[in-house]
Order: structure tokens, then sequence, then C-alpha cells
């Protein structure tokens, strides 16, 4: 790939999701806090959060500007009306998964490209519609234990086993934290600019 990609998070699960689509790129930190709403329009705010990740990368380390893009990104999940990112303890974690049991929600991710040279920046989301399985208490709680939901918007990994979700519609990828299928879109979006 002719341009450079530098990923501003820390996220595992991103920096795995990009090896396994074998998208070169290097992590770089942002200073970015996001403020954490209940209420609005998904898609916007999760599209704010990732372009609030990509402007506020530390970028004064980074000598090659030319072909060179900062990425950032933010997943939430959406539940009848609300914005659920995640969970600030395990009461919330465990409140949260015992709402969605058997339930539908959808998980939107935002990701925002920037692009050093001329601060230009390609902005957009996928969203995933996600059904859970019906779940008694004590299997919430031996899933609690797995799954590390602290880091997690909605407090679960679709990957983690035992499965809780018993299906999904969209992107797999986007429910683990970024939608590479949207994010190849673009790249090649921009490879065919950076080429004309």
């Amino acid at each position: 790939m002719k341009i450079r990609i530098y990923l501003a998070s820390i996220s595992e699960r991103r920096k795995i999701l990009l090896r396994k689509a074998r998208i070169p790129f290097a992590i770089i930190p942002s200073s970015y806090h996001e403020k954490h709403e209940t209420h609005g329009r998904p898609s916007r705010l999760v599209m704010r959060h990732a372009v609030g990740k990509a402007r506020k990368a530390k970028i004064s380390g980074i000598k090659h500007r030319d072909k060179t893009w900062i990425l950032g990104a933010d997943t939430l999940v959406y539940f009848r009306g609300r914005l659920l990112g995640k969970p600030v303890n395990m009461a919330e974690a465990r409140q949260m998964l015992n709402a969605m049991t058997g339930r539908r929600h959808w998980v939107y991710t935002g990701i925002a490209l920037k692009y050093l040279k001329t601060g230009k920046e390609k902005v957009a989301f996928d969203k995933t519609e996600v059904k859970f399985k019906k779940w008694n208490e004590n299997q919430i709680e031996k899933y609690l234990v797995k799954a590390n939901p602290l880091d997690k918007a909605g407090a679960y990994a679709i990957q983690v086993r035992p499965a809780i979700v018993a299906r999904y519609k969209g992107s797999l990828s986007n429910v683990i934290g970024l939608p590479l299928e949207l994010l190849k879109k673009i790249l090649r979006q921009i490879e065919r600019e950076v080429s004309s």
C-alpha cells in the first residue's frame, strides 16, 4: 500500500483487525477524551469522536507527512433510544447485559482518516444489527468473568466464547470495533486519488 496509516488508538482489537486485513500501520497516541452521552444520533456521535481522536493524535514525531493518514475510530451500542459506551464498573456492565438479553441492538462505528499534509479528512460510519441470546443471570455472570467488559462498548465482545450473540446482520468487524469493509473502500478511494 502506497499510503501510510497511523492508528490513533491503543485498542488491541483494532490492531488485531488491521493485522488480519494486512493493512500496514503504526500506533500513535491521541489526547482526545470522549464525552459520555446517552442520547443523540449514534452515527453523528461516533463520527465526531473518531474525528476528535484523529485530530488530537500526537503527530510531532512523524517526519514524513506525504501520503500519511491518521486513523481515528469510535464504537457505540444503540439500544432502545440510548447510547451505550464502555461501562464504568461491573454493576453497569451487568445492567447493560441484563437489559439487552434476548433483544436487538445496533453497533455503530465511526472512522476518520486525516491527511497530515493538507488536513483533509474522510469521515464515515457503519452499523450492524445484533441480536443477543436469551440468557439468565447466572449465564451473564459467567460471561462477565470471561469478557472483561469494562473496555467494551455495550459490555460485551462478539468474539468471546461462549457466544452471547445469537445472530447479526452487517459487518462482523464493525461489531468488534473497526469496519474493515468500509475502511478498505475508503483506502481504495485514497489510493486512486494519490495515484491520479
